[in-house]
C-alpha cells in the first residue's frame, strides 16, 4: 500500500465540500484533471471508491463518510497542536464566509475592528462548512442551516434577501424595462435544484444568459459595468450606490445567515469578541439585508 498523503486527503475533502471536481479545482488553484487524479490516488490508497458520481452530484460511499469523519478528527488534532505551540494564536480570528456575506463584512470591517481591539480578523471567502472541521477558520458564516452536530455552536444572524438589479446605463427607465429582452447574468446552478434560479427565470424568461457568473463579487462588478441584469444580495448591491433595483423575487427565496463555531473554540476571548461583534453588526443591518 502506498503511503498516506495528507495533501491528497485535503484535495479529497475539498471535492466533497465543493460537490464537484471543477468547483474544487477552482478553489484549490488546480486543474480539474489534476484534482481528479489526486482523488483517484487517495482512493487507491484507501483500496476502494470513496465517492460515487450520481446525476445530482457526488455522494460519499459509506466508507467515504467514515474517512471524512476521520479526516475531520485529524484536522482537529493538528489544530490543537498548532494552538499549543502558537503563543499569540488566539489574537488572530479567521472568519470563513460565503462570497455574499464576505461583501457584507468588508463593508463594515472598520466597525468590526473597532469593536475587537487587539484582534486581527482574517476574512476567508469560502462556502465550505468543513473549513471549520479542518480548523482552517474559527468562525464560519453560512447561508443555510448548517449540519446538526454536537461539536458546533450555531447562531442565526439575520434574514437575507436578493433582488434583480441593473446599471442605469442598461436600464435608464425601470418602469419601461422589458426584462425578457434585456441581457442577464446567469447562475451556475440547475433550476431544478435552486428556487432562486427558478425565480430569475420567471422574470427574464427561458433564454440563454449573456454570461454565467456564480461568484457574487464578480457578478456585482459585472452588473455595475452594465453587462446585464443580475440577482444580487440587497445590502451590497444597494451599498454600491451604482445600481437600480429592477424587480423583487418571492420572499420564500430569502435565506438565513448563520454564525457557526466549534464548541471548544467559542469560549476563547478573541473568538467570542469577534462573534459578538459580527452578531451585533447583522442585528443593526437587518433592514438593509432585506433591501430596506
Amino acid at each position: 500500500m502506498r503511503d498516506f498523503s495528507w495533501d491528497d486527503a485535503k484535495i479529497f475533502a475539498a471535492v466533497v465540500e465543493a460537490g464537484g471536481w471543477r468547483r474544487a479545482a477552482t478553489r484549490l488553484g488546480l486543474s480539474a484533471a489534476t484534482t481528479s487524479r489526486r482523488v483517484d490516488a487517495f482512493e487507491a490508497w484507501a483500496g476502494e471508491k470513496l465517492l460515487e458520481r450520481r446525476p445530482d452530484g457526488l455522494r460519499l460511499t459509506p466508507r467515504g463518510a467514515r474517512v471524512m469523519a476521520a479526516l475531520q478528527q485529524m484536522g482537529q488534532a493538528a489544530d490543537s497542536i498548532r494552538r499549543a505551540t502558537a503563543e499569540r494564536e488566539q489574537e488572530v480570528v479567521r472568519i470563513s464566509a460565503t462570497a455574499s456575506m464576505a461583501l457584507v463584512l468588508v463593508e463594515h470591517m472598520a466597525t468590526l475592528a473597532e469593536a475587537t481591539p487587539g484582534v486581527v480578523i482574517s476574512l476567508l471567502p469560502s462556502r465550505a462548512i468543513l473549513s471549520l472541521a479542518r480548523r482552517e477558520a474559527e468562525i464560519a458564516i453560512r447561508m443555510r442551516t448548517p449540519p446538526d452536530s454536537g461539536s458546533l455552536v450555531m447562531r442565526r444572524l439575520a434574514r437575507v434577501r436578493v433582488a434583480l438589479y441593473a446599471a442605469p446605463s442598461l436600464v435608464p427607465d425601470p418602469a419601461a424595462a422589458d426584462l425578457r429582452a434585456l441581457p442577464y447574468i446567469g447562475l451556475a446552478r440547475p433550476a431544478a435544484q435552486s428556487q432562486t434560479v427558478r425565480a430569475l427565470e420567471a422574470l427574464v424568461g427561458l433564454r440563454p444568459p449573456i454570461a454565467v457568473l456564480d461568484d457574487t463579487p464578480i457578478r456585482l462588478r459585472a452588473c455595475i459595468q452594465g453587462l446585464g441584469l443580475a440577482l444580487l444580495p440587497c445590502l451590497p448591491a444597494e451599498a454600491s450606490g451604482r445600481l437600480r433595483r429592477i424587480a423583487s423575487i418571492p420572499p420564500e427565496c430569502d435565506e438565513d445567515a448563520w454564525l457557526v463555531m466549534h464548541e471548544d473554540l467559542a469560549p476563547l476571548p478573541a473568538v467570542r469578541a469577534v462573534a459578538e461583534a459580527v452578531a451585533a453588526l447583522f442585528q443593526r443591518q437587518r433592514a438593509a439585508l432585506l433591501g430596506g
